[in-house]
């Protein structure tokens, strides 16, 4: 077993983490934008520091489901072919639901595994291209996706992009895309 600068808490989490392919993956990365931690597992900690902290605390489901999306939902990028665009099945967090679905069954949890990035990738299309218009429909096809696991989704992509060397420009974005369309969230303040 290789060393983490976090605690595994449960069979699942264990069981995953046991997996050298997770384990290649969260030993992977260097310092670069939006990830100055370097390997996976240091942003791993982060985001499970930053689940630890919201307000109101997730509920003991919420707060498990959460975990299991932080352990997965970056650790395959160093299965993403550089020479190629990434995108579909050569995007990490696709990559990361296949690898997922080996080990958990909850639809939900694999396609915020899969969209996690989603909200980022439509700010940014608004934010290097303009195409803002386009970037707010990329939103309501994930709004109808995920359905009424949006609250769980916004958890993850809070405590995801709470950390250090991100950027928090597609966070506040996003939160005001969705408070135009009716939803507000406890957590985001």
């Amino acid at each position: 077993m290789i060393s983490l600068p976090f605690a595994l808490e449960t069979a699942l989490e264990r069981q995953i983490a046991e997996d050298p392919e997770w384990q290649t993956g969260v030993e992977w990365g260097i310092p670069r934008t939006g990830h100055l931690e370097g390997p996976v597992k240091f942003h791993i900690t982060d985001v499970l520091a930053n689940i630890e902290r919201q307000q109101p605390p997730p509920t003991a489901q919420e707060r498990c489901a959460l975990r299991l999306i932080a352990l997965t939902h970056d650790a395959f990028k160093y299965r993403v072919d550089e020479s190629r665009p990434k995108i579909g099945t050569n995007h990490h967090a696709y990559i990361a639901r296949k690898f997922s679905e080996r080990y958990i069954h909850d639809p939900v949890l694999l396609d915020i595994i899969e969209l996690h990035d989603e909200a980022y990738n439509s700010w940014r299309l608004g934010a290097r291209k303009g195409r803002w218009q386009h970037a707010e429909e990329r939103i309501d096809l994930l709004l109808e996706r995920i359905g009424s696991s949006l609250p769980l989704y916004a958890r993850f992509f809070l405590a995801d992009s709470h950390t250090e060397s991100k950027n928090q420009d597609p966070v506040t974005w996003f939160r005001d895309v969705l408070q135009r369309r009716g939803y507000t969230f406890p957590f985001w303040r």
